[in-house]
């Protein structure tokens, strides 16, 4: 089997109104991958694009990557090696990590569907049949969030991640205002964005100890390894990492500084599925938890996030689908939902999902 052809079709869902720490925007873009066999099979991936301001990588740039030095590189290879097409990518392209999930996704998917197996089992097969799911509520007024999270509840959602900002002492205002609004029995979690320093770190977490947060995730920016050890030790909840951690190698370091908990893993950050499986081994090889992240994903890849998290030996708490909550749309044929607080992890073939080609053509975003 080789691949004969790569299709990269950028595309953007509406969202209803979300802000963190980085930015605000409105839409969920992402690029869809196709990866055609000379046997008819047809992998799908998906690049995450909808915030350039935190990955450096926008839908114009994916696409162009993809047409210009993905193609060339993977067209006439056995669809089978992915260990050596995404070496022949890291050599060719450093650092980005979009465009190399796009390709790994459908890799994953395509050699899935060859097997006519579905994804998990690439990944050592999974734990659970159902993952447990958690949603966060943009950065808004007090009394707004509060709102917001009743209206998480309401879909079927039991878990909320609180956005944090540079506004600090409004964040307590937030949080507290949150808590109120929802009970005392809500699992609530709390993410600044790494907008937030040492010392202010520790003050607001000892003003809001009355809201029995479950943790706290990355208040301080992505180097700050002794930071994040100091945070640690000054805090009465877990401490969970996200923009500190992308590689295998990250998971060591932070294990190394005593710096977190757990870890926030996102298949953007870490180029897919196949180095996300390998930094999750590592993690837990040195007793670091991980859950699957969100990146508000629009279709495909919010669907390799529940193989990941299915596959994952130790997952402790929800793994995290904002996307189901922000996300105003869907290009899948039957879009992915929450019952009763978990998502059902699919059995067909690859990721077990198909795309709705009219859909899909109605959020396409033109290249002309």
């Amino acid at each position: 089997m080789k691949i004969v052809k790569l299709e990269s079709i950028p595309y953007g869902i509406p969202v209803k109104g979300f802000a963190d720490a980085y930015t605000s925007f409105s839409h969920s873009n992402a690029v869809l991958v196709k990866l055609h066999t000379d046997e008819g099979i047809v992998g799908i991936g998906e690049a995450c694009a909808w915030e350039p301001e935190f990955y450096g990588e926008s839908f114009e740039t994916i696409h162009a990557m993809n047409l210009n030095y993905v193609a060339p590189k993977i067209i006439g290879q056995d669809p089978f090696n992915i260990n050596k097409i995404l070496l022949m990518l890291d050599q060719e392209l450093a650092r980005i990590t979009c465009v190399k999930e796009g390709i790994d996704l459908a890799l994953h998917d395509l050699v899935g569907k060859a097997l006519n197996i579905p994804v998990y089992k690439l990944l050592g097969g999974k734990f659970r049949d159902q993952i447990p799911v958690a949603s966060e509520i943009g950065i808004d007024e007090p009394t707004k969030m509060g709102q917001n999270a009743k209206e998480v509840l309401e879909m079927g959602i039991g878990v909320i991640k609180i956005k944090g900002s540079n506004e600090k002492e409004l964040d307590i205002d937030r949080i507290q205002a949150v808590r109120e609004a929802v009970g005392p029995n809500i699992p609530l979690r709390l993410d600044p964005n790494a907008a937030w320093d040492t010392i202010s770190t520790i003050k607001i977490m000892r003003e809001v100890e009355n809201c029995k947060l479950q943790l706290l995730e990355q208040p301080v920016p992505s180097w700050d390894y002794k930071g994040m050890a100091h945070i640690r030790r000054n805090i009465n909840i877990p401490l969970m990492a996200d923009e500190s951690i992308w590689t295998p190698q990250d998971a060591i370091k932070l294990h190394d500084y005593e710096s977190c908990d757990l870890l926030n893993l996102k298949i953007a950050k870490t180029c897919g599925l196949h180095l996300g499986k390998k930094l999750e081994t590592v993690a837990e090889a040195i007793g670091l938890p991980c859950i699957a992240g969100t990146e508000l994903e629009p279709g495909i890849s919010a669907v390799a996030k529940i193989h990941l998290a299915a596959s994952m030996r130790i997952h402790p708490i929800a793994s995290e689908f904002t996307e189901l909550t922000q996300v105003d749309g869907s290009i899948l044929t039957n879009p992915i939902k929450a019952i009763n607080g978990y998502l059902q992890v699919p059995s067909g073939p690859g990721f077990g999902v198909e795309i709705n080609e009219d859909e899909l053509n109605k959020y396409k975003i033109s290249m002309d």
